[in-house]
């Protein structure tokens, strides 16, 4: 019955549908061939549809499938409602709270009866057939009276860690109108660490943060001084302010609903061929469109007091520990007294940012006092936007660089082996490694104004030590030679830096960024930077530039400053164009493509040489806005040339291809084999070659931990619960925490394994479980020094232990987005760098039901399962069928169908519970004599009657 009203629910949406369509009919803005319709299948229902209806026809689903677990929900509610007299104990439900795995509780239920008609308790059972809940009846008699009440015992016997619900019913007739109805109580255990609980438990119930809308200021903005802590530079060339156009916006932001936003702009604003000539145009209009959605998000809103402590004023921002907003040195912070409407806005600049709390100094016409307070606005610092806009139109553009080919300058054929015996490497160990001595040999005999050098370097294969052998070589053979090498992030910057160290203070700078905090450098690099007596970092002179044959830094940061006077460089900080015959790039996937030609555009020749490192199975760029992301503002420089001919990586490739143009690293020197080769298999197509240290990757195949010897995997699966609070829109998951911890410290006393906490770090991908599991560990000496961290902060490093909390554990599938249910967590990329991280063991913990909607993450569960790695919740599916990578939404679609069936199933089984039998139906319980007197007279009157 519950399946055929679903069934007609949905015709009737569709009728309404098509009646709504055929009175507004959709207009297209401009007139074009009319074609016959593409029919497509619906994945649900199997109904053949033209594909422009298709979308539409999904929602109709959805909307049937919301309904239909409303009717659930509704039905209930009223299971749950006391009636007829009767009223059972634990109205909110029976919560066990958090039990500990060895504990066994039990809890009483009262069913009590007010009126006088007699009741009697049919039955009484848990709605699951396996649920670690049981009830009883306290004593024989089933019936209720006004006299004494019936207790029922619900037991809970603990299986594993996590949580766990059921629904206690009670099915009761009243013998005299022979009316039988269902009274239902939730049950809810977790299996966890109690004290972990408490200190973990949300400190407020999360509130979500109105979708801030720009407003633009009204009033008079009042500037900040320039912080004095920075050196004086005195610019000679004011920097545009490339503000996003006013229709581009209108259409990407402001499209009546319906329209297709990304047909539109496509039409309307980008140029019809991507090429040379246009490229600067293509990827203006994505910066536009990511700078728009950007400074929508920093435009919140609040109040707050500001705390003098002159010559600056403190503010507490929350949220700020966690990016949000993202607040640096340098940054702009708005301010006005509350109630004022025209402001003015006292402009503060960032000089320090500690935790959740930034120091703003303003001009010498403000101040305050305590009490007083202010409407508080944050601005993008659109800096590195302009700059980027900057780099994008100066007269620059090498076809040989912006779209590579076979008719650009390159060597023919791969390095001899007389070449490669010429390298004498610094690093002895790449002598040892084929592709490495390849790479290496590729670059230093590579002809001046070639086509970029990509070294391709998937997880462990030494690619930063590959390019750092590769610039050592490139010096000692080639006195003039200098090299400008350069990463997104000032980590994988700072990496290379430590690399090149032996070359000295006098060779080697490590140019900072003056926003950058004085304590992020690590401490063996101070010496490589300038920095002032304010622990300020210095951007040099020219001069001084020029006496560093290698520079390392950020992209950002090594494009230097443009001038009006290209041949007046007294206060310029950049050097001219051509100056550095090499610009390495490290990491190059990770960054937008505008990103990478900040440095390229600005300071490449026709004879630099661009080498580019990378892997774009890796984490790649991060993109704010989704239209700039599918308009192609999220594929990298990297992956896009990578795509190119001349890149192809087949043995039979035409033109370019492996050793000439591109190598791909093979030996994987991190890993044990068995956590290497599912990532092998499925982004490598099985070419890595474990080569690691047996004694260190194999040094814990026979863990105590391991639920399978010499397979040093292991899946922990547990359902547990994401949780949020406050403001933060970050989840954690305590019960996850508990189990993190419990590995740390159990790895950590076994003296066996001789493993210390700097051995071991823990990957989770969001900042709140990150806080959360940093508290545990933090009440543990033991444990303190393992580093936890998000899946960014861990690409490019290594630890013998890598155990990794997924956190997501939301089981309602109600909506129809799988990303909705797992987030980022569903991110190849992301999960690719996240369990190459581990060199002997890995632990992985999550809720396979959650992680099993997405096909990759499907495969790994499988992966681990079948190998025996597998602890805790086991899994609801077959792991031996194939999974189907091609069909991201298939899981989803299938957990779908069961939570729909079970929504069906329970409706079907409420309304069954409450069937009336036949009147003839003969009824004998047992009673005490008590009862039998008590319930003799009413008895007789009723038969009576």
């Amino acid at each position: 019955m519950a399946g055929k009203q679903h069934r007609n629910d949905l015709n009737e949406l569709s009728r309404r549908q098509q009646q709504q369509q055929a009175q507004v009919p959709f207009q297209e803005e401009e007139e074009e061939e009319v074609h016959e319709p593409v029919l497509v299948p619906c994945e649900r229902c199997g109904a053949i549809l033209p594909q422009a209806e298709h979308r539409r026809h999904l929602l109709q689903h959805l909307r049937v499938r919301r309904k239909l677990f409303a009717d659930v929900e509704a039905m209930n509610l009223e299971a749950e409602a006391d009636k007829h007299s009767v009223s059972v104990s634990h109205g909110e439900g029976v919560d066990f709270g958090v039990v500990g795995l060895e504990d066994s509780l039990s809890v009483d239920v009262t069913v009590l009866k007010a009126g006088v008609e007699p009741i009697v308790l049919e039955t009484l059972a848990m709605r699951s057939a396996d649920s670690p809940f049981s009830a009883s009846l306290a004593g024989k008699s089933r019936w209720v009276t006004h006299i004494r009440a019936r207790t029922l015992c619900i037991r809970f016997a603990p299986p594993i860690e996590g949580e766990f619900k059921d629904v206690l019913e009670l099915v009761l007739l009243n013998v005299k109108t022979r009316e039988r109805f269902l009274i239902t109580r939730k049950v809810l255990a977790v299996v966890g660490s109690q004290e972990d609980h408490e200190l973990l438990k949300p400190h407020s119930e999360y509130v979500r943060r109105p979708r801030p809308i720009p407003v633009p200021f009204k009033g008079r903005i009042v500037r900040p001084p320039r912080p004095p802590t920075w050196a004086p530079n005195a610019w000679k060339k004011t920097l545009l302010p490339y503000e996003p156009p006013a229709n581009l916006i209108q259409a990407a932001f402001e499209t009546p609903r319906g329209r297709d936003v990304v047909k539109t702009v496509k039409q309307h604003f980008m140029p019809r061929v991507f090429d040379v000539n246009t490229y600067a145009k293509f990827f203006q209009v994505l910066l536009y469109i990511e700078d728009y959605q950007m400074r929508r998000v920093p435009s919140i809103e609040f109040w707050a007091e500001l705390r003098p402590n002159h010559p600056r004023y403190e503010l507490e921002v929350k949220g700020l520990e966690e990016g949000r907003p993202s607040v640096v040195v340098g940054d702009f912070i708005r301010i006005k007294h509350s109630g004022s409407e025209d402001g003015p806005w006292y402009e503060g600049r960032v000089h320090q940012v500690r935790q959740n709390h930034v120091s703003l100094r303003f001009g010498e016409d403000f101040s305050t006092y305590r009490g007083t307070k202010f409407d508080v606005r944050f601005t993008l610092n659109r800096l590195p936007l302009r700059r980027m806009h900057q780099a994008l139109t100066n007269e620059s553009r090498p076809a040989r660089i912006l779209f590579p080919d076979a008719s650009h300058k390159s060597v023919k054929r791969p390095c001899s082996e007389e070449q490669l015996a010429e390298i004498v490497p610094v690093n002895r160990l790449i002598a040892q490694d084929r592709e490495q001595l390849e790479t290496v040999a590729a670059i230093v005999h590579r002809p001046r104004g070639s086509v970029p050098f990509v070294v391709f370097g998937p997880p462990g294969t030494g690619k930063t030590v590959t390019i750092v052998e590769a610039i050592n070589q490139i010096l000692q053979r080639d006195p003039k030679a200098r090299i400008l090498a350069c990463a997104p992030s000032n980590s994988a910057a700072d990496l290379i830096a430590q690399r090149l160290s032996p070359l000295g203070t006098t060779t080697l700078l490590r140019l900072n960024s003056q926003t950058r905090k004085h304590e992020d450098l690590p401490k063996d690099l101070q010496k490589f930077s300038v920095i002032n007596d304010n622990l300020t970092f210095v951007l040099p002179v020219l001069e001084d530039l020029r006496k560093y044959r290698v520079v390392v830094s950020t992209c950002f940061s090594g494009a230097g400053k443009q001038k009006t006077h290209p041949h007046t460089c007294r206060r310029s900080l950049v050097s001219p164009r051509g100056w550095y015959t090499h610009i390495f790039v490290d990491e190059a996937g990770q960054a937008i493509e505008p990103e990478v030609m900040l440095p390229i555009k600005s300071l490449a020749d026709g004879k630099t040489n661009v080498i580019l490192a990378g892997d774009d199975k890796q984490l790649g760029p991060i993109v704010q806005s989704s239209l700039a992301s599918i308009l192609g503002l999220r594929v990298s420089y990297l992956s896009r040339i990578m795509q190119r001919d001349i890149y192809s990586l087949a043995a039979d490739a035409p033109v370019g291809g492996r050793g000439i143009n591109i190598v791909k690293l093979v030996n994987n020197f991190r890993s044990h084999p068995a956590i290497l080769d599912f990532s092998n298999r499925q982004f490598y197509a099985g070419e890595l070659v474990p080569c690691g240290n047996p004694a260190l990757i194999q040094s814990l195949e026979n863990s105590d931990e391991l639920p399978r010897k010499k397979f040093p995997l292991i899946f922990h699966g547990i359902a547990g619960k994401d949780q949020r609070e406050g403001f933060s829109p970050s989840f954690f998951n305590i019960d996850e925490a508990t189990i993190v911890k419990k590995y740390v410290a159990s790895l950590l006393s076994n003296k066996k394994l001789r493993l210390r906490p700097e051995d071991i770090g823990v990957i989770t991908p969001y900042h709140a479980q990150r806080c959360k599991i940093n508290l545990l560990l933090s009440k543990d000496h033991k444990c303190k020094g393992v580093t936890v961290g998000s899946v960014e902060e861990f690409q490019g490093q290594e630890r013998r232990v890598i155990i990794m909390s997924t956190v997501r554990s939301n089981t309602n599938y109600v909506e129809s987005d799988i990303r909705r249910t797992l987030g980022f967590v569903a991110n190849p990329q992301r999960f690719n760098v996240a369990v190459t991280r581990a060199q002997a063991l890995l632990i992985v913990v999550g809720n396979p039901d959650v992680l099993g909607l997405d096909p990759l993450w499907r495969a790994f569960i499988n992966y681990v399962y079948l190998r025996g790695g597998w602890r805790g919740k086991s899994i609801s599916w077959d792991p031996t069928e194939l999974v189907s990578s091609t069909m991201p939404e298939i899981y989803a679609q299938q957990m779908q169908r069961r939570a729909e069936g079970d929504a069906e199933e329970t409706m079907a089984r409420l309304k069954a519970l409450i069937v009336r039998r036949n009147e003839g139906s003969e009824l004998e319980f047992d009673f005490s004599d008590d009862e039998a007197a008590a319930i003799e007279q009413p008895m007789r009157a009723w038969d009576a009657e």
